[in-house]
């Protein structure tokens, strides 16, 4: 059983692997092609949430930071999928707001990207739709004053997160990863201040799907930049600061998160491609 937020639940997933799996783990991770080697039966697993950020109560893999070269690895398989998830909202009312807002921006990062991710997946991107709307119409009041029903709704938003982004993830995660496994903060909060600087660097291209988040988000003004401005509103509604700098990032270390993020395997599914030297400038400019 997986009781807790993604990093509690990504580690009970590894440890199901891990049962009846007994090389070493990485040599499982999926982005080296490490899945074929999941051939063993697994535990009976269930997962119960305490957070709606990652959605990884419905997911399929365990997202683990190899401590030497702080890169991520997914330890991944359809075995991994929980059996049953309980997703009780009241399991959520004691977060403190700042944890809440963090996750929940995850949630809505994982949504966005999914729906801007290259591949071609049309009942994802419905998904990721939905998703951003529940999430929007409920963050303020789930940081705020929270009810049952802002609760339930950030839990639906964030696994309806996790289920689209098997389309994808992007360039705002591929910022995020290294944050968290170099400087250890907390991921929800490295994704939700870099995702208005990622989003706005993915306009050029992606005009007509920024339009369509616009409208999901009942924005006045169907633009990319009209999307991006609302993402600072909001971290600014939630208390969450729009500098890396806040947060604890300094300037020597924008080279090595730079080299990380270019690393990472989230952004070769990013609409457009992005080069070292954009996740450079992309730090620089949320610095």
């Amino acid at each position: 059983m997986g009781i807790g937020g993604g990093a509690a639940l990504d580690v009970a997933r590894a440890m199901v692997l891990r049962a009846y799996h007994r090389d070493d783990l990485f040599k499982y991770d999926d982005l080296v092609g490490g899945d074929i080697y999941v051939t063993n039966d697994v535990p009976h697993f269930v997962t119960l949430p305490t957070t709606a950020g990652t959605g990884s109560e419905v997911g399929r893999s365990a997202i683990i930071a190899d401590d030497e070269t702080h890169q991520k690895k997914i330890l991944f398989s359809p075995k991994l999928l929980a059996k049953i998830v309980f997703a009780d909202p009241e399991l959520t009312y004691d977060l403190p707001p700042a944890v809440t807002a963090a996750t929940g921006m995850d949630a809505l990062t994982h949504n966005m990207e999914a729906f801007l991710a290259k591949m071609y997946h049309p009942i994802c991107e419905g998904i990721a739709l939905e998703g951003m709307a529940l999430v929007v119409g409920a963050i303020r009041r789930a940081v705020r004053q929270p009810d049952i029903a802002a609760r339930s709704q950030m839990l639906l938003g964030s696994m309806m997160g996790a289920i689209a982004f098997q389309k994808g993830l992007g360039v705002v995660h591929s910022l995020a990863h290294p944050l968290s496994s170099l400087l250890d903060t907390h991921h929800g909060l490295a994704n939700a201040v870099n995702l208005p600087y990622g989003m706005r660097f993915n306009i050029g291209g992606s005009e007509h799907k920024f339009s369509r988040m616009a409208q999901t988000l009942s924005l006045p003004e169907t633009t990319g930049e009209a999307v991006v401005q609302f993402l600072f509103d909001l971290n600014s509604d939630i208390q969450i600061p729009h500098r890396l700098r806040d947060i604890g990032v300094q300037t020597q270390h924008i080279d090595p998160l730079a080299d990380l993020a270019f690393a990472d395997f989230a952004h070769p599914n990013n609409p457009k491609p992005v080069s070292r030297r954009d996740f450079k400038l992309l730090y620089e400019e949320a610095w």
